[in-house]
């Protein structure tokens, strides 16, 4: 298994010129100047494949069900569960579980990239095991200065794809900072965080992945600016602690 070349599945293309006059690109989902996460201690990491190459991550919430970028929307997916590297057809501890079923957030997109998360359920339920478990939502919104951890198998700094999954240590910026930043596209389902002088972020390949903040999952890879790892420029994840009722409900209803 590799990692898509190919940005164009990451945010179907989204190209938008910010109010500050800088590119903004929906695919800025990355992981730059982190390092190899100790193996399997992001249990609930989920890669999304197609034609047996990554295309997003995603977060087991449930033994059915991931959470996952709307931009990243398929008829049907497999889902990776349990991995550590990419390249390991058959990793110990892993699945692969096919999923043909998803539902976007109603509102996703509207306002321009707002809402961007859906609900992916697995075909068959997983059980917890030392590689695969589910993580709980946050119940309280991001606070600025929170410290967090993102982790994927996206873009590095180098310019090439990882092996092995990556993390990365940011903190959360304040809404002040980020709707100024991301005006007019900013939206109250998005929150900020990384930007440091470090320049430590997620980048191409990164979406949809889990930004977890005291033991619980707090965003979502959503967008950022064209180029990754900017100082002075977060990127923009999905605010969850604004969604727990409708995955809940979703979750049930299903």
């Amino acid at each position: 298994m590799t990692a898509a070349g190919n940005p164009w599945s990451w945010f179907l293309g989204y190209l938008i010129l910010g109010a500050t006059g800088s590119l903004v690109s929906g695919s800025s989902s990355r992981i730059i100047n982190g390092e190899d996460c100790i193996p399997h201690s992001q249990p609930w990491q989920a890669a999304l494949i197609m034609e047996n190459e990554l295309f997003c991550s995603g977060v087991l919430v449930h033994p059915q069900w991931v959470l996952s970028a709307a931009h990243c929307f398929q008829k049907s997916y497999t889902i990776g569960l349990g991995l550590h590297s990419l390249e390991a057809d058959q990793e110990p501890g892993s699945r692969m579980v096919e999923a043909s079923y998803s539902v976007q957030h109603p509102e996703y997109n509207r306002p321009l990239l707002a809402n961007d998360l859906m609900l992916i359920k697995l075909d068959e339920p997983v059980s917890e095991s030392a590689t695969i478990r589910n993580i709980s939502l946050a119940s309280r919104c991001p606070t600025a200065g929170d410290s967090c951890l993102v982790s994927g198998w996206g873009l590095l700094a180098n310019g090439r794809m990882p092996t092995v999954l990556q993390c990365v240590n940011l903190s959360v910026v304040s809404e002040e900072v980020c709707s100024e930043l991301y005006d007019p596209l900013y939206h109250p389902s998005m929150f900020c965080a990384g930007g440091g002088q470090d320049r430590k972020d997620s980048c191409y390949g990164d979406s949809g992945g889990p930004l977890i903040c005291n033991g619980y999952l707090q965003g979502l890879v959503s967008f950022g600016q064209g180029q990754c790892g900017q100082a002075g420029v977060p990127s923009v994840y999905t605010n969850l602690c604004k969604f727990t009722e409708w995955i809940e409900k979703t979750v049930q209803a299903s």
